[in-house]
């Protein structure tokens, strides 16, 4: 017996039906996908929320200390070439170990690392929440160039510092819990060449003004991280 031909208009509803169902597979995909990709950039949007209020926090910190440290500074630099230098030996070696001490800003970099590395930045829909991020990271960089900077001052002070401290009594601003240490004893600079003094005061009074300097800068870096916060909470309708 002879097969019975399908109309064409039956190949045709076949093919309609195929297509249909392969292009709403495909939908439903997309749709599994962009849920995916939002749940992933919500995920992203709250832990750079964190990371910036972290970044507040150390700036706050930050900004503090590098203000009393220029302020400190600068007092041993005007005590170091006083003509009363003498009588000032256990404030100048107490302030003198204060060069060294630092508290950094710490960067909580762990989102935007994750959003570069991974290329997921496509990831956050909002464009201008992107451009401010990767400004504020600029400007996170420039702050540490100049804490570089700051380093090396340092350095210049150890490298003279011998030719001014007794080491001995210097090493003993600092205890074993490296707490630090108020002199009793008044003790004397090695020299009272006035070249040496003034060229190692040039020194840290170049430090002070690093510093305070670095607190200019870490107070913008700051007002740009609440900024950003505020955009995130502004376009992802944070709480």
């Amino acid at each position: 017996m002879k097969k019975k031909k399908t109309p064409w208009w039956g190949n045709l509803k076949d093919f309609f039906l195929l297509f249909l169902a392969v292009f709403c597979g495909f939908l439903a995909e997309n749709y599994r996908e962009s849920l995916s990709n939002k749940t992933i950039e919500k995920e992203y949007i709250l832990s750079l929320v964190e990371d910036l209020k972290s970044d507040t926090a150390s700036l706050n910190t930050y900004i503090t200390f590098k203000k009393n440290k220029s302020h400190l500074m600068d007092s041993l630099a005007n005590m170091i070439v006083s003509e009363e230098k003498h009588l000032l030996g256990n404030e100048i070696y107490f302030l003198a170990r204060q060069v060294f001490n630092d508290s950094p800003f710490v960067y909580s970099d762990g989102t935007i690392q994750q959003l570069k590395n991974a290329g997921n930045l496509r990831l956050i829909k909002k464009r201008l929440v992107v451009e401010d991020l990767l400004k504020y990271e600029k400007k996170v960089i420039v702050l540490h160039e100049w804490d570089e900077n700051d380093t090396r001052t340092k350095s210049t002070f150890r490298e003279m510092g011998g030719k001014v401290f007794n080491s001995q009594a210097l090493n003993a601003t600092m205890d074993e819990g490296l707490n630090f240490v108020v002199p009793t004893t008044n003790p004397q600079l090695v020299t009272d060449d006035f070249q040496t003094l003034n060229e190692l005061a040039f020194q840290i009074h170049y430090l002070s003004k690093m510093c305070l300097g670095n607190s200019v800068r870490a107070a913008s870096l700051r007002k740009d991280a609440e900024d950003l916060l505020e955009l995130i909470h502004k376009e992802y309708e944070l709480p």
